[in-house]
């Protein structure tokens, strides 16, 4: 969602479509939790802040009825949070307009302390775009208590216009500011800032005379209006163009350069669903400041379970934090029937994507220290997807500290310094029967509810396998839920109908497979013919035939391919679509008589899990 309150108040779906926020107060509430936000409002100072002393004896059933509004209109799951200490409005950095102006005016302020005015006038510029009216929530009445933070904002607005104004000048834009000037000297008489301002402008512009008529207006309205004189600000001015300061001559004329910045993130799911906590955990890593915060994201996980359209997701609600650019790369790390990206390749395109043509010539490291010479400084968000490992993405590291990585892959990437990990697991059934119903609609979806939850309940939390899921029923409108969950209850045929045109998540586990070695190909088939759900290792070295301490470390690498996961107590678990993935190459690798002797040699030896099947 959109909220703004840097004008009129309005909220607007991802798509545009604006929200209607009800009643005066409601909005007022909204209001109170926008300038608010992330602190808890406990229910009384709410009461206090609608209706003062004056309360009307339903005033606390109003409260949570006009509550109950808010988070119905907001939708799901809930913006506002009740918690002990009171309400809490949850919204993230990109979602709300007063963040983006606050980033936006503390970057173009450090870079105009910097001399960079170029970069200053761009982000403080796009700050001030921001503001649909002159002042916060214009139109709507608020509470004393709450002006003063409305009131700050528009301090903070009034400084960006002078910022904006001292870099235009800098810039030797003095001719074109000159109406800008004027109009806001109008509005403000008694500003003696921006009155020097405009004396400096028509000096510049060969308007001495009126420059000093400037100068003797302010002097007299001062007089008029407060009774004091100019202060050392406007009289130092005052008498610098007296005197003609050569230090006053005007810079060269230069037109901004607007900072090349690409946005190369690809289109964002209009379907996402879910996973709001790990959304949170990603903005607060990509969004940290200071020296220790984490430089690298690195989402990890089993093939299907959407780690790309998670990064994807994240990096279009932070990418305001990033004005100089997003970069995006495709890795093909872990893509069927494609070859993995060399470093030297990505880099090349990485250099040409910042405006620099000279990465043909270089070799690996010549690229990745001019790499590095580029992005430093700049707020940067590189996005490298599908990663192979640890070695593929070493030399495209940016190493400023302004700059931030995320990295999608299905290997951890321990020997990377400052990575933070974050491990994704399959969907909860909540999540997914809400990813199946925004895929084919709610009405479908709610015409056969217990054939939908089956759907759910059969792709096993598998985002991938509910897209294709979703992909086959809008394909076929005719196809019911029911006969589709009965396909797929077939386990011989569930993986064939998990494909979709080119999705498919069979293909998707097979790139793992592969990169498996022998031995750990042969235990990941046996694996599949073990009856529970857990296995011990002890029942896997009798499975595989092998010592527990090889058996150990194959079930570590076969977790590290996210073709297992790690439980407790020495217990390993496969997901059920691996499972039957694996079972159809035991079937294709391997004989019936193998199979067969593997699982008795568990019977004897089953201590510590439950009796295996045979």
């Amino acid at each position: 969602m959109h909220f703004k309150i840097l004008g009129p108040i309005e909220v607007r779906t991802s798509h545009g479509k604006p929200i209607a926020l009800g009643r005066r107060k409601q909005r007022v509430l909204l209001a109170a939790l926008l300038l608010n936000t992330g602190k808890a409002i406990p229910s009384q100072r709410m009461l206090d802040w609608l209706w003062g002393e004056r309360a009307p004896a339903t005033a606390e059933s109003n409260l949570y009825t006009y509550i109950s509004a808010l988070r119905k209109v907001l939708g799901v799951p809930s913006r506002i949070e009740a918690g002990s200490n009171g309400y809490v409005l949850r919204v993230a950095p990109g979602e709300i307009d007063v963040t983006l102006f606050e980033d936006l005016a503390a970057q173009g302020q450090q870079a105009l302390s910097e001399g960079r005015h170029d970069v200053a006038l761009e982000r403080l510029t796009r700050a001030l775009g921001l503001w649909r009216a002159e002042s916060v929530l214009e139109g709507l009445p608020l509470p004393a208590p709450l002006r003063g933070e409305a009131a700050r904002l528009e301090r903070l607005k009034a400084t960006v216009v002078n910022a904006s104004l001292e870099a235009r000048l800098a810039l030797g834009q003095h001719r074109e500011m000159l109406a800008d000037l004027e109009a806001l000297t109008r509005r403000d008489p008694l500003n003696e800032r921006l009155l020097a301002q405009l004396m400096l402008a028509l000096y510049r512009s060969g308007h001495r005379a009126d420059a000093l008529a400037v100068y003797q207006g302010a002097r007299t309205t001062l007089a008029a209006e407060l009774g004091i004189d100019p202060g050392p600000d406007l009289n130092r001015m005052h008498q610098r163009i007296l005197a003609d300061d050569s230090t006053l001559a005007p810079p060269r004329a230069r037109a901004v350069r607007r900072a090349f910045a690409p946005a190369e993130l690809p289109m964002d799911s209009s379907t996402f669903t879910g996973r709001a906590a790990e959304i949170a955990r990603l903005q607060a890593a990509l969004t940290s400041a200071g020296p220790r915060a984490t430089a690298i994201s690195a989402i990890t996980g089993a093939a299907g379970v959407g780690k790309s359209a998670l990064a994807v997701h994240v990096a279009h609600q932070v990418a305001h934090r990033f004005p100089d650019g997003r970069l995006y790369v495709d890795l093909h790390g872990s893509t069927p029937d494609v070859a993995p990206l060399e470093p030297a390749d990505v880099l090349a395109r990485l250099l040409r994507s910042l405006g620099d043509d000279t990465a043909g010539r270089l070799d690996v490291d010549e690229a990745a220290a001019r790499f590095r010479s580029l992005t430093n400084g700049r707020h940067l968000l590189l996005l490298l997807d599908n990663a192979r490992d640890a070695a593929q993405v070493r030399p495209l590291l940016p190493a400023s500290p302004t700059c931030r990585v995320l990295v999608t892959t299905r290997r951890m990437l321990t020997s990377l310094d400052a990575v933070s990990h974050f491990r994704l697991g399959v969907m909860a059934e909540e999540e997914t029967s809400a990813l199946l119903d925004r895929l084919i609609g709610d009405e479908r979806a709610a015409a056969d509810r217990l054939a939908a939850r089956a759907i759910v309940r059969l792709c096993g939390g598998l985002p991938l396998a509910i897209r294709i899921a979703g992909a086959r029923l809008i394909a076929r409108p005719g196809l019911s839920l029911r006969a589709l969950a009965d396909r797929l209850a077939v386990e011989d045929r569930r993986l064939s109908e998990l494909q979709a045109d080119d999705q498919a998540v069979r293909a998707c586990f097979m790139m793992s497979y592969r990169s498996l070695d022998a031995e750990s190909s042969r235990m990941f088939r046996l694996l599949s013919l073990h009856g529970d759900a857990a296995i011990s290792v002890a029942a896997a070295a009798a499975l595989g035939d092998r010592p527990e301490s090889r058996t150990a470390d194959l079930l570590d690498r076969l977790t590290d391919a996210q073709l297992l996961e790690a439980g407790d107590h020495d217990r390993y678990r496969m997901h059920d679509l691996l499972r039957l993935f694996a079972r159809e190459r035991a079937r294709e690798e391997g004989t019936e008589e193998d199979q067969a002797q593997a699982v008795r040699r568990t019977i004897p030896g089953a201590a510590g899990c439950a009796t295996a099947s045979g």
